[in-house]
């Protein structure tokens, strides 16, 4: 298993991209449990996307003690790093100011898993939205009431305040003509991979630097090994 310390210079090659990114609360605390919590890392994202026009998000999960999102960038990698840490900064300094603390509020810098292609890019999208389902806090009939998902949005065209920073990806305006046959064909494809793929697609998508073919990521795994797994001394 590669070092997900790596250089993201050397993981990240191409000038645009899709990515499955993950981040954990420092020390595994419940920072993200309340509501308010989850309120306030949201406003986050969205003044920073006003900012770093390069990013836009497909999908989100907010957990209690860790976050999920499918991320794209354009013009390097670095708009990528720049984006994360300006996020984490604005969300660190607030949730810190009104609980009276001090210190970083992520375990470390947020893991990022480079996609291949669409079919691989719905999978990670189908694992971030999953997340309540897989540590059993609701089940796949009450996923639509989960509020800081944007299954609800995807499968039922159901609105709130966060969907505002969704940006539909292209496999998914291609389910259908209309938003209720995008909805419907979503609502299926989505249940299959509970019933069938969601064991794999965890251990996959969690611990790989690279979601695709097996081809595909043993390539990008091998020209990693030729450089020498080169760590990263930025933040990002």
């Amino acid at each position: 298993m590669l070092d997900m310390r790596i250089s993201r210079t050397q993981q990240l090659i191409y000038d645009s991209a899709t990515l499955h990114m993950y981040w954990r609360c420092h020390n595994k605390e419940y920072y993200l449990q309340q509501i308010n919590n989850k309120n306030l890392y949201m406003s986050c994202i969205q003044k920073n996307l006003k900012k770093h026009t390069h990013i836009t998000i497909s999908s989100f999960c907010v957990m209690d003690n860790h976050f999920h999102q499918i991320a794209s960038y354009k013009n390097g990698s670095k708009t990528l790093s720049d984006y994360m840490r300006s996020t984490h900064s604005l969300f660190g300094q607030a949730y810190n100011k009104l609980n009276s603390r001090s210190g970083k509020v992520a375990e470390s810098r947020p893991k990022t898993s480079l996609i291949q292609d669409y079919y691989h890019e719905m999978k990670a999208h189908f694992y971030v939205e999953a997340n309540p389902i897989r540590a059993g806090k609701c089940k796949i009939e009450n996923l639509k009431y989960y509020k800081f998902n944007s299954y609800k949005w995807y499968a039922f065209g159901i609105k709130d305040k966060w969907d505002k920073i969704l940006t539909q990806p292209s496999w998914y305006t291609e389910l259908g003509k209309t938003a209720r046959e995008r909805q419907r064909k979503y609502r299926k494809l989505f249940y299959e991979y509970i019933m069938k793929s969601m064991p794999y697609e965890f251990i996959q998508l969690f611990k790989n630097l690279f979601i695709g073919t097996n081809e595909w990521m043993q390539s990008h795994i091998e020209r990693l090994q030729k450089n020498k797994f080169v760590l990263n001394k930025d933040t990002g």
